[in-house]
């Protein structure tokens, strides 16, 4: 059993399915779980307070009968924005675990290594493991089998390609990835996703050609966030129908949720049937459904 959920690097295939049966079960019948945290106190600490997985965390909490309170990051920091030991063990003895949203990876470790409550990492630069699991959640249910299909991933999201590599290597699924050279994944992360690859059907590409990716695959997932205006080098990247020339016929499309004006258009331009973003928005509510019954309940609170 897992502690805490800060990179899919920390959790084994077998933990990987497990958590997306319990997902499963908690879809099916919700009544099961409806008072799974009951008595307990989730704190939620964000740096972009109007994120969706602000939002999803506050449903996934209500719905269990759990309790939130909420928190600015700047709250568990001293005045030279190092984290506070005092104020994260006071923490940790009046909730009873937390989820957290803050830009820096190496922040998410040091609370990971300060506290004893649950720590659930809803999103940063690095890394975006709620995400990734609703993402694999949706995958699974649209094509039953994860080690039969080619995933291809778009775009210059990094936190979103770490998760996604990362998932795609536990689960044992071929993912193709095509990324603007500045945004090309981590060394690191490549190397946790070839050390779990090889116990599983796992293999990958990396490229900068986006059409290449994307060949014969069968979802395509983009996310692409252009700058203003968009460098030369990245033309290749922009939406249009070119893009996905060479995925299957049938291949269906996955985003990351928008955030402007701009990733709002490119839905117009899918046919209904072929996007998946919804399934991933509402996948997202019940993973961290999922995630926190695992971790929270039944847990006391060490004091």
């Amino acid at each position: 059993m897992i502690k805490n959920l800060i990179s899919l690097d920390e959790i084994s295939a077998y933990q990987f399915s497990e958590l997306l049966d319990l997902t499963f079960e908690i879809k099916k019948k919700p009544k099961l779980f409806k008072n799974s945290l009951s008595g307990s106190i989730i704190a939620g600490v964000f740096q972009n307070p109007s994120s969706h997985p602000n939002l999803s965390f506050q449903v996934a909490v209500s719905s269990l009968k759990g309790e939130t309170i909420f928190l600015n990051y700047s709250d568990l920091q001293t005045r030279n924005k190092r984290l506070s030991q005092v104020s994260c063990r006071c923490l940790e003895r009046w909730v009873d675990g937390a989820v957290i949203e803050i830009r820096k990876q190496e922040h998410m470790a040091e609370l990971e290594k300060t506290v004893r409550i649950p720590i659930i990492n809803a999103g940063s630069e690095k890394f975006s493991p709620c995400q990734a699991l609703a993402d694999f959640l949706t995958i699974k249910e649209h094509c039953k089998d994860l080690t039969n299909i080619k995933l291809a991933f778009i775009g210059n999201k990094k936190n979103i390609c770490h998760s996604l590599l990362l998932a795609a290597a536990t689960s044992g699924t071929h993912i193709h990835i095509a990324v603007p050279r500045k945004n090309k994944p981590e060394q690191d992360v490549i190397d946790a996703a070839e050390a779990k690859g090889k116990h599983t059907q796992f293999n990958y590409r990396i490229t900068e050609n986006p059409q290449e990716a994307a060949l014969n695959a069968d979802i395509v997932y983009y996310s692409y966030i252009p700058s203003s205006p968009s460098p030369p080098t990245e033309k290749d990247f922009l939406f249009k129908d070119s893009l996905f020339s060479s995925s299957k016929k049938d291949v269906l499309f996955m985003f990351s949720v928008p955030s402007h004006e701009r990733q709002e258009n490119l839905f117009k331009k899918i046919q209904p049937e072929q996007s998946l973003i919804f399934s991933q928005a509402d996948n997202r509510l019940h993973i961290t459904k999922a995630i926190m019954v695992s971790l929270i309940r039944n847990k006391k609170r060490e004091i």
